[in-house]
């Protein structure tokens, strides 16, 4: 192998609760009967999700046969906790056959407790925003310390809360739909980081599997003067303001990566010179080795873990030579003393992807959604599972990746981002892939 892993990094694959689970009466749902979410009401078997609660079988065989050592994935809020001060055992039972299922078969459990959903009675006293959701999460959070705690090998708190809290409470394109105010969205991020520090004290009385979070970074830069220097403010705000109510409160640190971010005032751009991912992200593999060495530097002590990873293509010619090229910054990362102990790709099989409905496809593995949800894994599937087996991979391998990729350079293929960059799409736009584009990670 040319470019090798140390034997004791870890690969995995991620999902979440209300993009998976069946017979989820939760916020998403209620948000697509209220058509706001792109690419839903068409969609054959919509409510079904991929049925991970109904038949986790599917993506844990999936899973298993692919070889990862951990599997991360959600608890569904609402369904533990459908009322108020009310904990469901049935719902509980359910989840613990569903984590023994994944010991079971080897994997490891890295365990999310919000990703993205709050129940839709949490949801009508303010959510987040309102002082009380701490009480909220320490109730939800310590029952899933005492009926999950001895399954987890991982505890993850928060998934993305900046952006999650930003897109909810100031834009508005999350539910419940409504559009607010940058100072709704600073009281939410204030809860989420006292409710993050109270459960990691909390697991630290007993012991418990190391605490963190998976915190949504990417590459901010801006193309002239003004946009530049607004890139660096953007930067302080997204990712390291909401950290520094946290330091000291974290066994490992998680990042989510998919991509540089091009910021205006406006929002992020979308310029034509540049390819980007099918959910309208510019793909940049070098930002990850950047942020790595920044996250390195604030958090010295702390083991890094790529907690997401992956692209939006439909076409499956993006995603070979997109995650070899950020398996080769990790690398890197690696060799320069940093401790990056794991990768964890999005996603295993195409799933709802929040307000973008069933448009962007991440998943390793194609979802007939008209013919009865069937699999189909594709070839970035097989090459990521040759990865995982060697724990590394060649220089030819890498090479074959990107030719791949050079074939359909000045083709067009689907594009799932509004022109403003923040909105979905119902339909599929055509975008053309940019010509002579070298965005592969430089060093070798």
């Amino acid at each position: 192998m040319n470019y090798q892993f140390p034997s004791d990094f870890f690969f995995g694959v991620s999902n979440a609760a209300n993009q998976v689970e069946d017979n989820l009466e939760d916020n998403w749902l209620r948000f697509s009967r209220q058509n706001k979410l792109r690419c839903f009401q068409d969609v054959p078997a919509k409510s079904d999700r991929i049925r991970f609660w109904s038949e986790p079988q599917v993506e844990l065989d999936l899973a298993q046969d692919l070889g990862v050592q951990v599997f991360r994935l959600s608890l569904a809020w609402e369904r533990l906790v459908p009322r108020k001060g009310e904990w469901s055992e049935e719902a509980a039972q359910r989840y613990v056959e569903i984590l023994r299922d994944i010991k079971s078969r080897g994997m490891k459990v890295m365990l999310t407790l919000f990703h993205h959903s709050i129940p839709t009675w949490m949801e009508d006293e303010g959510g987040w925003v309102h002082s009380t959701s701490v009480d909220d999460f320490k109730f939800f959070s310590q029952k899933s310390l005492e009926h999950f705690g001895e399954l987890v090998d991982f505890w993850i708190t928060l998934n993305e809360p900046v952006p999650w809290s930003y897109l909810t409470y100031q834009e508005g394109l999350f539910p419940p739909g409504k559009k607010g105010s940058l100072l709704s969205h600073f009281r939410a991020l204030k809860h989420m980081a006292q409710s993050h520090n109270d459960f990691f004290t909390m697991v630290k009385k007993i012991k418990g599997a190391p605490v963190g979070i998976a915190h949504h970074m990417g590459l901010h830069q801006g193309r002239g003067f003004f946009n530049h220097w607004f890139s660096k403010l953007s930067d302080y705000l997204a990712h390291w303001q909401f950290l520094d109510r946290i330091d000291h409160h974290m066994d490992f640190f998680g990042i989510n990566y998919y991509g540089a971010e091009w910021m205006t005032p406006a929002g992020p751009a979308q310029y034509e010179d540049l390819d980007f991912s099918d959910a309208g992200r510019a793909i940049c593999p070098i930002g990850l080795y950047k942020l790595l060495h920044r996250i390195h530097q604030k958090f010295p002590e702390l083991p890094i873990i790529i907690t997401e990873n992956g692209v939006g293509d439909g076409t499956d010619q993006v995603r070979p030579a997109y995650l070899m090229e950020h398996l080769m910054a990790v690398l890197e990362a690696i060799k320069d003393k940093i401790p990056v102990i794991g990768y964890v790709h999005w996603t295993l099989s195409d799933n709802l992807e929040w307000s973008d409905g069933y448009g962007p496809k991440f998943g390793l593995v194609e979802v007939e959604r008209a013919n009865q949800l069937k699999r189909r894994p594709r070839e970035s599937y097989l090459l990521y599972q040759g990865i995982i087996k060697l724990k590394g991979f060649s220089t030819e391998l890498r090479k074959e990746a990107w030719e791949t990729y050079k074939s359909i350079q000045g083709k067009t293929r689907p594009y799932w981002r509004s022109a403003d960059g923040k909105q979905g799409l119902d339909q599929a736009l055509q975008r053309k892939t940019p010509e002579n584009q070298d965005w592969r990670f430089p060093r070798n």
